[in-house]
């Protein structure tokens, strides 16, 4: 049930990232063919790109976790032995889980602030905005977990990598 469900979560931050792509690019072209070509403004068309960015890269965010791929500066600890790396892991692991547990707690009340302001040109609440970052967070925790997990049970040579 577990993996099942994580699948399914996997599948929609990938098919939504590539929908708001897919769309972003689309509004983009819309937006410099009317300005440039038509000499038509269409104001909704920049904050709609910002606002699907900002989307984009929380996603992006989540998916990058779940394949490992952040950036990490591990040279020295790749240098100690086996146990010292895995002390230095699971410190590392500790304090970043406790950053996106306490990230989770502070941006609902940006959440919560948003849902009293409305975008300028689209009239659209900024809270459906906001939400992409707790939305992140909890795919990030997510998937850190899984790691997480893995690792414990895979017990590899370098959990760093």
């Amino acid at each position: 049930m577990g993996k099942s469900l994580l699948k399914v979560f996997d599948g929609l931050c990938d098919f939504s990232s590539l929908v708001i792509l897919y769309v972003t690019v689309v509004v983009i072209f819309v937006q410099v063919i009317a300005r440039y070509v038509l000499k038509v403004s269409l104001p909704w068309t920049e904050e709609f790109a910002r606002f699907t960015f900002i989307w984009l890269i929380f996603l992006a965010n989540a998916m990058a976790e779940r394949q490992k791929e952040h950036f990490r500066v591990s040279y020295f600890v790749e240098q100690a032995p086996r146990k010292v790396r895995y002390v230095f892991w699971y410190l590392g692991e500790a304090l970043i889980f406790v950053f996106f547990c306490w990230l989770l707690y502070d941006c609902m009340t940006f959440v919560k602030m948003g849902a009293q302001q409305i975008a300028p040109v689209m009239q659209l609440r900024m809270d459906y905005i906001y939400w992409g970052l707790p939305v992140a967070v909890i795919l990030t925790l997510m998937n850190r977990t899984r790691n997480f997990i893995v690792t414990i049970r895979e017990r590899p040579e370098n959990p760093f990598t």
